[in-house]
């Protein structure tokens, strides 16, 4: 009897070894790709320069709410930098409602980062330009020493991946930060005065 049925257990056991050898070499895989994935991550130097990991800033709004930049991963996100007294500030500003308000959620979230300035001065000046997107509050200073202005404003654009992929300083029209926006999702290297040439 056992002549009979040795062949079809040979075969049944060479076939799960088989099978067992494919699905961990598949899981092999699976890990190796994850580990590469996060150890490129990991590569990448956290700045606020090009190509570097965006630092993860944590701040709380006029609204009293805690807002961090990583809570944003997932969008193109626009960090900008500017205080209430800049006149390239306060030219700009009507730009980004603007395009804020046009967006209306489309995966692009916009942050202000005000200069250093008391709440009560952020709050009029949010006001006074019908501004919907959050402004953190950073009377110490403290996150400005992190994303430090060129000048005022200064704008980074960071990616959904948490990248910076372009910083601008000086205030922008809104057919500039709209070509900057389209660049950036389209993987091209932003021209924010294509449309001024063109």
């Amino acid at each position: 009897m056992f002549k009979k049925i040795w062949k079809p257990l040979v075969l049944i056991l060479v076939v799960g070894v088989l099978a067992a050898d494919l699905y961990y070499d598949y899981q092999a895989d699976t890990q190796n790709q994850v580990a590469k994935t996060f150890e490129t991550a990991l590569d990448l130097p956290v700045g606020t320069s090009i190509g570097e990991l965006a630092p993860d800033i944590s701040g709380t709004t006029l609204e009293g709410e805690t807002l961090r930049l990583s809570d944003l991963r997932g969008e193109l996100v626009l960090v900008n930098v500017f205080a209430s007294w800049c006149g390239p500030c306060r030219a700009e500003m009507p730009h980004l409602v603007e395009v804020f308000d046009e967006l209306d959620d489309e995966g692009v979230a916009f942050v202000g980062l005000n200069l250093s300035e008391r709440s009560e001065a952020v709050s009029t000046f949010r006001d006074e330009f019908d501004i919907k997107f959050p402004l953190l509050l950073n009377e110490d200073g403290r996150l400005t020493e992190v994303y430090q202005p060129i000048g005022l404003p200064t704008s980074w654009f960071v990616d959904a991946d948490g990248v910076v992929r372009y910083v601008f300083a000086g205030p922008m029209t809104k057919e500039m930060l709209t070509g900057i926006l389209e660049d950036i999702e389209a993987g091209r290297e932003p021209d924010p005065f294509a449309s001024v040439s063109g």
